[in-house]
């Protein structure tokens, strides 16, 4: 697994006017030695193809993969679909201009069916249930297959352009929370270039997730409140990691900082901690393969031999 940084992490630096793409690369490279990053729709000042270029020759230089292009988009809304599917389409050209593998999506948002502007006296019975019993909601059924309709035509375009969508869960409101959410969806949009960004974090609980892992071809590492020590309480990562290693995912894992300290302080310790992770379980993997060798230092261990030092997972 190799770790990466989402823009989105810095997101309170870039509203501020405190960072702009250019710089947050280098210190992504510089300064944080991650390996690579992943762009959010938000924060390009423009997407003109002279400027795409010049970030990915940036991206070359300072040696940092670009492993993938985020996109905040909604395709439950019936009124906006169309929209969105468009803005999808556009940052799948985006992401193929860069050579980015992935576009990052997510299904849409769970929302009460508007009212009409100018809406008829419903009467009193009526007036009453929705005083009490709230708006009327959409047909959940119905959403889901204009969504699953939305996220295959988008995937048709990114396979064209060898763009791959990845799918991710939230719970915050999201129609697509679970596992078994995640997995239903992609078997009903039924296109091998949709896969899944999995974002434990936000997963409600664990059932269906063997399924996803499969499936996952970008891991975010979302945390809130990053401790002294770069961890989250809310989040057992060193457990989560092994999971995602046991599983054969050699992907990125993406931090994702959505928390109320600077992200100048906040992004570059939690950065330590999950890459302590990351070497431990990469390390651990080495000492207990068939035949194992280690040369560094002149020091070497086979068949199972145990390093004490790897033995030593941060703490949560």
């Amino acid at each position: 697994m190799k770790l990466g940084c989402s823009s989105w992490s810095y997101h309170a630096a870039f509203r501020a006017g405190r960072i702009d793409l250019r710089e947050w690369l280098r210190r992504c490279a510089e300064e944080m030695e991650f390996d690579g990053v992943e762009l959010a729709d938000v924060h390009f000042p423009t997407t003109d193809p002279a400027y795409l270029r010049e970030l990915k020759k940036l991206c070359i230089d300072l040696q940092l993969t670009i492993a993938g292009v985020a996109v905040t988009n909604d395709f439950a809304s019936p009124e906006t679909r169309a929209g969105e599917c468009a803005k999808v389409r556009q940052w799948c050209d985006v992401a193929a201009l860069l050579g980015a593998p992935v576009v990052r999506v997510f299904a849409g948002w769970a929302q009460a069916a508007p009212m009409p502007a100018a809406a008829p006296d419903p009467g009193r019975i009526v007036g009453l249930f929705r005083r009490v019993f709230g708006p009327p909601q959409r047909d959940v059924r119905r959403t889901w297959s204009d969504l699953a309709w939305a996220l295959r035509e988008s995937a048709t375009h990114g396979a064209e352009r060898g763009v791959a969508l990845a799918l991710q869960n939230s719970q915050r409101a999201g129609v697509v929370r679970t596992a078994q959410e995640l997995d239903q969806c992609l078997r009903d949009v039924g296109s091998p270039w949709l896969r899944v960004c999995l974002d434990p974090a936000d997963l409600p609980h664990r059932a269906g997730i063997d399924a996803v892992l499969r499936k996952t071809v970008q891991t975010h590492a979302r945390v809130h409140d990053v401790q002294d020590d770069g961890s989250d309480a809310a989040v057992h990562w060193p457990e989560v990691l092994r999971l995602l290693r046991l599983a054969g995912y050699r992907g990125f894992v993406l931090l994702d900082y959505d928390g109320d300290e600077d992200p100048e302080t906040a992004v570059p310790r939690s950065a330590r901690y999950l890459r302590a992770i990351l070497q431990t379980l990469a390390r651990r993997e080495l000492l207990t393969a068939p035949d194992a060798t280690i040369s560094t230092n002149g020091f070497s261990s086979a068949n199972g031999a145990r390093d004490p030092a790897v033995e030593a997972t941060p703490a949560p």
